[in-house]
Parts: C-alpha cells; structure tokens; sequence
C-alpha cells in the first residue's frame, strides 16, 4: 500500500466516524458476518483502516506499534522502546478515542505539512514526513495526560458512563484539563505542547474530529509538578568548580595511565603531563602497580575468563621479552592465582581500568559537544576514529540529527580533537582490549566470543559518567548533580559564552579546544572569519532550543556581573575597599526601594553594564584593554593587584591565578629554567598571595 492510498483512508476518517463508533470490538478487523446498518462503504473502510499498515511489522489494529524495522540504522540511543508505543499502557482511554489520536499520529508521520504548512519550506522534509522517534515522545507525552484525564473520570463516574458519555476527544472541557494537572506526576513540557498543537489543527477537526477541541491554556492549569526555573537552569550544566575539577582529574588520569605503560612518548598534552608531575595528585597508576606487563595479564585474565583461545588473547595483547607466553596457555583461574601472589588486587584492578574508561569517555564528550548519539558512534580501536587533516586533528564519528540550518561542518561528523582527546582516545584503545569492543561507549564487561559488540544507549552513558563523579567527588555530589548527558554540551556552551564576556578560561583545557577551534575555522573550512567563542557556543547550541542558547548566554553575563558587582564579595587590591563601599551604597539605595538583590543583578545584566576586563581582574583605573608595557605582567598575566594600584581581583578569578602557580611550580625545578629560578618563585609567591587574600586554597 503507498503512501497515497493511506493518506487517503486516514483523510476519509471524519465520514466513518459515527459507523466506528458504533462499530463492535473496535480497533480489530471485522467479522465478515457483520451487516451494515445501512448500505454504505463503510464497513470496507474500517476493514481497511484496521489492516493499514504503520511500520514494516505494524499495522494500525496492533496495540504496539513498533518501529525499529524502519529504522536498522538508528542511534543506539534511540533503537528499542522509543521506537515504539505501546497503546495498552492507556486504558483508562476509551478505545475511540484512542483510535482518533492514531489517525492523527500516522497523518502527521505521512505527511507533517498538513498540520505545519509553514514548514513546507525547509530543507530536509521528505515530502512532509518526519521520522517516528520524532513524533512518538510527543504523542507518549499527550497519551500519558489524557490517560490522567480519563483516570479520574472513571474513578468519579465509573468505566461504563465515561466510555457512554465521552465519545471524542472534543467532548473533554477545562475542567478535566485542571482536574488531571493537579495530579499528573509529570511536569509541562514542550512535548506536552507538541500533542496538543497537534490536537488543535484545524486539520484535525477536518479529517478525524468534525469539530474543534476546546482550546486550554496550559500554561495556567495548576500543575502538580511545578518546574523550579533556576534549578532546571543550573542542571543544564556542571557548575564550575565541577567542571574543572572533572576536567583536571580525568586529564590527570589519563596521562597517568599512559605514562605507566610504556606510551609517554605518544602523549599529545605534554602541558597536562607536566602539570600532573607538579601537582599535589599521586599516581593512580602506581598504586595499583601498573606496567605494561602487568596490563597485558590483566588483559589475559579478562579475556580467558570469558572463553577466548590463547591465539585470540595473543592477537590482542603486546607480547615483549619479560612476558610468559606459557600464562596465557593456562586458564583464568591460573592467571589470577599468578596475580594475586603477585600482590595484585583484582577487583581494585577492574575499578581502576573502568575508572580510565570512565575519564576518556567523560573527556571526549566534554571537550567535542557531541550529543550522546554521535559519542556513542566512535570506534577507538587501533585508534581509527582519529584522521588529520591540513595539519588539524579530528575525530570521526556520525552525525545522528542532522540540522535544517545551512551546514558549517565544523561539528558533522568529524570534531576538533585537540591533545586531550587525543591521549583519551589512545588510552580508550588499550581498555576496548579489556572489554574486547571498539566503541568508546560500551558496557565495562568483556564482550563475549562470537558475540557483536555494541555501543551503550545514553544510559549506560549517564551510569558510567555518574559513577565517574562519584569516585572523584562523593555520593553528595553526585546526587544534587543529577548528571544527564547533554550536561557535556550544555556546559561546553556555557564556558564558551563565559569566556566572550569576559570570564577567565577555568580549565586548561577549554584553551586547548578554543585555540583549536579556532585554528580549524581560520582554514575556511566552516566560515572566512575565524568564531569567536560565543559563535562556537551559537553551533554547539543548533539543534536544541535557541531558548536555551540565549539563556546560557545570559547566565554568563550574569555571573561576570555578580562576580563585579556583588557587595558581599571578596576582593583584592589597593581600591577593592573603595569599590567594595559603593557597591553597598548602590545596592542599599535600590533594596530600600523595594528590589532585591536577584533583581538588581538580572537590571545589571539587562542595561549590558560594561566590565572592563584585564586578563586576571578588573581595572578601577578606567583602562582599556589594549597592551600597556607599564603594567606590569607575569607570563600572560595582566591586571596583577600585587604591582598594580588600580588593579581588583576577585574569587571568579582565581583559577587563573591557581594556573599561574601550577605552571611556574611545574618549572621551578627544571634544569632548562635554571637561570630564571628567582623570577619564577617570585611569580608563585604573588600568585599564592592573591589566592590567599581572596581566601582560596593556593594549591590544587
């Protein structure tokens, strides 16, 4: 059956409606025995109406409409239920009713532009059709509501009067609307919208209901489930000092690991190598006695547990001179008793191997913004994802959503992979030896022989950077964050826009990717102009809500204006006392008439106040931001309190100041500075003396 002659029975729907209802075991074929009432098609109709088929494995009778079949190659992250709908878990539905919102389901799967004419426009609609894992969270969403509705209405006038009285998805009023949002244990979502945009149409009322739906304003129900507008914001993204210290102690590990098994030479971020050596962080590594060799057993152990043959583990492992190729010819059991008597702990071997796993996996998707479908593409093995190209590194993945929007190609399928991801993708290959799966998203256990690796759905991918949080900063922290997995992207974005207004780069990383970024673009190969930070943070954000972009947008330029302007803060300097005390009479004067200090803060933000941003501070000299050789500087550092009169320093910008000590620390000792040892100390000890005025901890 083609596209056409469905369209067309679905569009006869609103003539036969009064023969369905009245039609015995509706939502089945009907019985060649049944008589029409009256000598009209209408009983061919229903018979062909309930033998239509949805997908390559559904027809429109079936209560679970399912379809993968459609879609064999669909993101992991999408394939199984939520190519699915399962139309059972609705029964408080009466069953016409249910009937009305497949027809208008499959109508807008056949052909979206009748119910969006406006979109007929855009590139990318086949003819008006969309995919089904498009519409069918919209429509689980609506169904799930008007379940609630019906719930009630039974439980208040019983099954039988409501399947009698409602006899359309017209016939419900306001007041059911309001009855069902005081219990709908969901909250308002776009999706919710979605259905009920589709409801409305005046397509709707022409082909399924023969007259409109009352039109309720959503937004004023009184909802059980009332979304906390600041904290849904903060959950978009890791707060700051999460997000650098994730991204310091992921780095970390990662060239720990790299180093310990004979692949520091292959390390790409030696910058972060070098930062590590002069951190306060012992080696994990080293704790659990990692080596080479030591690794290629562990490999062995894991690989003979699950049944491969010693010619299978001997294709995986790196042999070399000190290894015994007789251990690997014995069985699993053999190989642990070798380990343990060796002084290995094994289980504490498993939870450092998927602690690296965890840190490439969280580093990648942080420092590329791939969305969960694309991360879950990338194949590590050999490391075969990595490609250069005209001097600039990327790595290859899928692109899953592709975008209306003119395509700049700097995020498809291939991203900038700066050194980071480099040594995360290096060190990712020797683990898929342990779990014997190419793909950077995938389950920690050791695939089975004979069987198909497969990549993780967004889950697995949420459960494994979870746990990594809850190793590097505790249970508590890792339940107020509640980390989903467009936390990555949203936050890349964040620190992105953080940067444009003016905030200091918190993770030497982030440098990394903006320079990077900014190489790749300077190429032409997305635009003639080389991005700013904010229009890298405007691509990140194609795809998901332009509202969301504006208000990530916003949230940086607040927090540059509370880092300044906040008169309860701590500030450094020769003028941080005088600017300290007019900041308190500015806000004494507008909270005596009434504002609060939030709203203070959003008129600041909104009025565009101006900040003048000096590389580590505030200048109160009214200076411009262009090079002065008077000023005096420490390495990339300007603004510096310590020499400079004029200069404020506030706790926002502290990380800077942390960098500075780190990185001078890092080359204190180092035979090639010998001749600059006094300067160097001398710029960690300004360093530790601002962090300490500003009461932070000097170092991490």
């Amino acid at each position: 059956m083609n596209n056409e002659t469905k369209l067309n029975i679905l569009t006869s729907f609103v003539e036969h409606r009064l023969y369905l209802m009245n039609t015995p075991n509706l939502g089945e074929k009907l019985d060649s025995k049944f008589s029409p009432k009256k000598p009209d098609n209408s009983f061919k109709y229903v018979n062909d109406l309930m033998e239509q088929p949805i997908s390559k494995s559904s027809k429109f009778s079936d209560s679970i409409w399912d379809f993968n079949a459609d879609y064999p190659h669909a993101a992991r992250n999408v394939q199984g239920a939520k190519l699915c709908i399962d139309y059972t878990k609705y029964e408080s539905i009466p069953k016409f009713i249910l009937i009305e919102i497949k027809v208008i389901f499959e109508l807008a799967l056949l052909n979206n532009l009748i119910f969006r004419p406006k979109n007929s426009s855009r590139k990318g609609s086949k003819k008006g059709m969309l995919k089904a894992n498009t519409l069918i969270p919209i429509f689980k969403s609506g169904l799930e509501f008007i379940n609630e509705i019906f719930k009630i209405l039974n439980e208040e006038f019983g099954h039988e009067f409501i399947q009698y009285k409602f006899q359309s998805l017209s016939d419900i009023d306001s007041t059911h609307y309001n009855k069902a949002a005081k219990t709908f244990d969901q909250l308002l979502t776009t999706k919710l919208y979605g259905f009920f945009e589709y409801m409305r149409s005046p397509s709707s009322t022409k082909y399924v209901f023969d007259k409109s739906i009352i039109y309720v304003d959503l937004e004023s129900l009184d909802w059980k489930k009332k979304p906390n507008k600041n904290k849904q914001e903060k959950d978009k993204i890791l707060p700051d000092k999460i997000f650098e210290h994730l991204s310091k102690m992921t780095s970390f590990i990662v060239v720990d690991f790299l180093s310990n098994i004979g692949e520091k030479s292959k390390i790409s971020d030696i910058h972060t190598l070098e930062r590590f050596s002069a951190s306060k962080y012992s080696s994990w590594a080293n704790k659990e006695k990692i080596n080479l060799k030591m690794f290629n057993y562990y490999i062995a152990l894991r690989l003979r547990a699950k049944g491969y043959s010693p010619s299978s583990v001997f294709e995986k492992i790196e042999l070399d001179k000190r290894m015994n190729n007789k251990v690997l010819l014995m069985g699993d059991r053999t190989i642990r008793k070798s380990l343990k008597n060796a002084g290995f702990n094994i289980n504490n071997l498993r939870e450092y191997f998927n602690l690296i796993a965890y840190s490439c996996l969280y580093l990648v998707g942080q420092y590329t913004g791939m969305r969960p479908s694309e991360l879950a593409e990338i194949k590590v093995e050999n490391c075969s994802c990595l490609v250069e190209e005209n001097g600039i590194w990327l790595i290859k993945s899928s692109l899953k959503k592709h975008q209306q929007e003119i395509n700049t190609g700097l995020f498809d399928d291939k991203w900038v992979a700066i050194p980071i991801i480099r040594d995360a993708i290096l060190a990712a290959s020797h683990i898929s030896k342990i779990k014997s799966s190419p793909y950077l998203v995938s389950n920690v256990d050791t695939v089975k022989p004979n069987s198909n690796a497969v990549a993780m759905k967004s889950s697995g991918l949420s459960y494994q950077i979870n746990n990594l949080i809850t190793q590097l900063l505790g249970h508590q922290v890792a339940d107020q964050i509640k980390f989903n997995p467009y936390m990555l992207r949203h936050t890349l974005t964040y620190q992105l826009f953080r940067a444009e207004v003016g905030l200091p780069l918190i993770s030497f990383q982030l440098k990394h990717f903006v320079d990077n970024v900014n190489k790749f673009t300077s190429m032409e190969a997305t635009s003639t102009v080389t991005l700013g930070y904010g229009e890298i943070g405007e691509l990140l954000s194609k795809g998901g809500s332009r509202k969301t972009s504006r208000s990530l947008r916003h949230s940086a330029e607040l927090e540059v204006v509370k880092a300044v302007n906040n008169p309860n803060a701590a500030y450094y300097g020769s003028k941080a006392a005088e600017h300290k005390q007019n900041l308190i009479k500015i806000f004494q004067g507008y909270m005596a008439a009434g504002y609060t200090e939030e709203e203070i803060y959003e008129a600041m933000t909104d009025q565009g106040m101006a900040v003048v941003y000096v590389g580590q501070g505030i200048c109160y000299g009214n200076r411009t931001e262009e090079f002065d050789s008077s000023l005096p500087c420490i390495g990339s550092l300007r603004c510096n309190p310590a020499r400079c009169s004029q200069a404020i320093v506030t706790s926002t910008h502290a990380p800077k100041w942390r960098e500075v000590y780190i990185l001078n620390k890092a080359n204190l000792n180092k035979p090639e500075y010998a001749y600059n040892r006094d300067q160097i100390k001398a710029a960690m000890d300004e360093a530790a003396m601002v962090l300490e005025s500003l009461g932070e901890e000097v170092e991490l």
